[in-house]
């Protein structure tokens, strides 16, 4: 994982000296602990780096994953048995220089994370370790509020780790696998209504000249944003994002084409981002369809306007002596369907780029908006009305007959089904084509493409990064006796999409890989790193209570404009955490969904630097973080302590350390057991209860509850930026 980190930012200067010691040293943490990731196995740890002095013994290992507790058992004679030993405590642990500290001795070259110490123990002796897990139900549930959901909410996981009212983890898959069951709710939110009414819908022609149409690219990141944190249909919302992902396209490069036409800068704009839009929204519509295809969404972005211009189909040309553009043939293979170099090669790339010539983005009257088979529309593109919209040009399609795939067949690394399989494909001359009938070919293509086995392995794969752990890649034997769990889970999947009728049904391998072993194990949970759109979500998602139990907006404890964590420039969270701008990725392949891709010193720097302002009160002046607008992303720690532990039984109060550091800890780390959270736990009541000298003792009971802000909230929003700036709440 890199750590070699680009760009750099400084904390914050209104900070205490406590503070600025301890985001500098969250940083260190940080990029000690992140090299260590791996994936953990569901073996008991391996005691290591066993250190005994004197009359004390030292112990570190790898934490089990989602450990509700440890038991120590020891004994200074094998043949008399284990008996448990209490006395074992949490060591230290010296980030900035990766060592183990016990006391005045430290330990080297650290292998393992978690330490324990002994004192008084005997001179020789024999040590035992024992680990108590989650309960699978409990490590179940974090894993689907994480992994299909932008995190939890505190009220998400009351209703389904609730053993009464509740619908159980299985319960919360189902739901979220049947996304046209639920009733949607965000769209009622003023905010996202306000950005709505900019926009025209997936059925509606784009108006060149109307200038209600007029959506920004910002107004279309803050609303993709806000769904993200108030959707009930939470997993379409992920899905949406990686499908937009997959597909990728620019808006920049709309903009650009545009300009070049002719079109005014602020249409030009104004008509880049409708197509984003729109490609967004028929997604959407077609995930709605419990049948929805593989080959549905691929249709729909051969068919986008946006993928047009963006891969260059635009200006490709196959007619006389005219070369067509091989930019979207290639990327159709190997980023959409295919993968890098399976099953195909240059010559298919070249043949296949034939099909598409033809394929262009015109002005056309508005009453042919849905018909790529009319002329354009008369008139200057500025003046007249018109929609812009996919049309074919049958005077510069290649009409000659193609061979796609010569001969080949399916090799036997692929086993029954697949293997042997001739995947040739043949299309005839255009000649023998009537009229504009030239642009079936397209079709004929993504059609042959979709459900080819290559296909269902390369999309397989992406799902299970996506949604189990990174590194399942394309080139597994699937003949192996001996293949891995990650190979047999993309085999099933490409089963379960060979077998449904029509073939490659997205729900059908959704649900195949949420009911695996691999998603619903201890060693699923916290696999991932959340990417700076998941990260920055997740802790608005973190605090989202309605802190008088209605649910209106501007009740809740946590919240954003969206505009403030996806606007475009240097300033803006995203961009600084990696440099990530929603629906302008200038590369075709996409955004990194491995953790590699987005963790080093910088990005870790600009991650806490976020939460730091996200966690400050909004009459703070250093809320403003040099974005334009001021970082309007809320939050009330404050207003959920007593709201939420007002409702337990009997009530907790907000004035103990312990009590506080619980509940902050069960809401930020659902999937993690109270074995693992020692060490944040203690740090947590240690802050809390520890004036800002560091040193000091100053518990909460005696801080001041008036003013804005007050001592005692200024103390908890300090303690709940530290929680969401550690490890574990990077990890999903």
């Amino acid at each position: 994982m890199l750590i070699a980190g680009h760009g750099s930012s400084q904390l914050r200067s209104s900070l205490p000296m406590r503070s600025k010691r301890l985001y500098a040293g969250l940083l260190l943490a940080c990029m000690a602990i992140f090299p260590q990731m791996r994936l953990l196995s569901q073996t008991a740890p391996i005691l290591t780096n066993v250190l005994a002095t004197s009359n004390q013994v030292n112990l570190s290992f790898d934490p089990y994953p989602a450990a509700q507790s440890y038991t120590f058992l020891s004994t200074t004679n094998l043949s008399s048995g284990f008996t448990t030993n209490t006395n074992f405590f949490v060591a230290g642990y010296n980030f900035a220089t990766n060592k183990l500290v016990y006391g005045a001795i430290t330990v080297t070259n650290v292998t393992a994370s978690y330490a324990w110490r002994l004192t008084n123990a005997p001179t020789n002796g024999f040590f035992k370790l024992l680990v108590t897990p989650m309960s699978s139900n409990a490590v179940l549930a974090s894993i689907v509020l994480n992994r299909l959901a932008y995190g939890p909410t505190p009220d998400e996981l009351d209703r389904v780790l609730n053993a009464t009212n509740g619908i159980t983890p299985q319960g919360y898959i189902n739901e979220q696998l049947a996304p046209w069951a639920i009733t949607e709710t965000v769209d009622s939110v003023p905010a996202l209504q306000n950005i709505a009414i900019k926009f025209v819908e997936a059925t509606t022609p784009i108006y060149t000249n109307n200038a209600s149409t007029n959506a920004s690219l910002n107004d279309l990141r803050a609303w993709h944003v806000l769904r993200a944190v108030g959707a009930k249909r939470q997993l379409l919302e992920i899905l949406l994002q990686f499908w937009e992902n997959h597909f990728v396209t620019q808006y920049t490069k709309s903009v650009n084409y545009f300009d070049g036409t002719g079109l005014d800068s602020t249409t030009a704009a104004r008509v880049a981002t409708e197509f984003e839009y729109l490609e967004n929204e028929k997604w959407r519509n077609a995930l709605l369809n419990p049948q929805c295809t593989f080959y549905d969404l691929l249709r729909i972005s051969a068919e986008s306007p946006a993928m047009i211009i963006y891969l260059d189909t635009v200006i490709s040309k196959g007619d006389h002596n005219n070369v067509a553009n091989e930019n979207y043939a290639r990327e159709l293979m190997e980023l959409f369907t295919m993968g890098v170099n399976n099953g195909y090669d240059q010559t298919d790339i070249t043949i296949l780029s034939r099909c598409w010539t033809g394929w262009f983005v015109q002005k056309v009257d508005p009453t042919n908006t849905f018909n790529p088979l009319v002329p354009k529309a008369s008139g200057n593109v500025n003046t007249n009305l018109g929609v812009c919209a996919f049309n074919y040009q049958t005077n510069t399609h290649n009409i000659t007959a193609k061979t796609i795939f010569p001969a080949k067949t399916v090799p036997a690394r692929f086993g029954a089904p697949w293997a042997g399989r001739n995947y040739q494909l043949n299309i005839p001359a255009a000649a023998n084509y009537t009229d504009t009938n030239g642009i079936q070919e397209g079709y004929m293509v993504i059609n042959h493409l979709a459900n080819q086995p290559f296909t269902e392995e390369f999309i397989s794969v992406k799902l299970c990064n996506l949604f189990v752990h990174d590194g399942f890649a394309i080139g597994y034997d699937f003949t192996d006796p001996n293949l891995s769990p990650e190979g047999q889970l993309v085999k099933s999947c490409m089963l379960t999409w060979e077998n449904s009728s029509p073939k490659g049904q997205i729900w059908m391998v959704l649900s195949n890989i949420f009911n695996s072993d691999l998603f619903r194990g201890n060693a699923a949970a916290m696999q991932k790193v959340k990417t700076p759109l998941e990260y920055t979500v997740s802790a608005i998602r973190a605090m989202r209570v309605s802190t008088n139990g209605t649910g209106n907006p501007g009740t809740f404890a946590s919240d954003t404009d969206g505009y403030s964590i996806s606007g475009a420039g240097s300033a803006y969270p995203l961009v600084r955490m990696g440099n990530l701008l929603l629906f302008d990725r200038q590369d075709p392949n996409g955004y990194p969904e491995d953790a590699g891709g987005w963790i080093s010193a910088g990005t870790l720097a600009e991650r806490i630097r976020w939460i730091q302002t996200f966690c400050m009160a909004s009459n703070d002046s250093s809320k403003n973080d040099s974005i334009s607008s001021g970082n309007k992303s809320t939050s009330d720690p404050v207003g959920l302590l007593k709201y939420k532990l007002a409702l337990q039984s009997p009530p907790g109060s907000i004035t103990n350390e312990a009590n506080v550091a619980d509940y902050l800890l069960s809401i930020f780390y659902p999937g993690e057991g109270a074995g693992n959270l020692a060490l944040y736990r203690q740090a947590t009541i240690n802050f809390l209860k520890t004036a800002d000298d560091g040193v000091t003792t100053s518990p909460l009971s005696g801080l001041s509850q008036t003013g804005n802000p007050s001592l005692y909230e200024t103390r908890i929003r300090g303690a709940v930026s530290m929680l969401l700036s550690l490890q574990r709440f990077q990890e999903q």
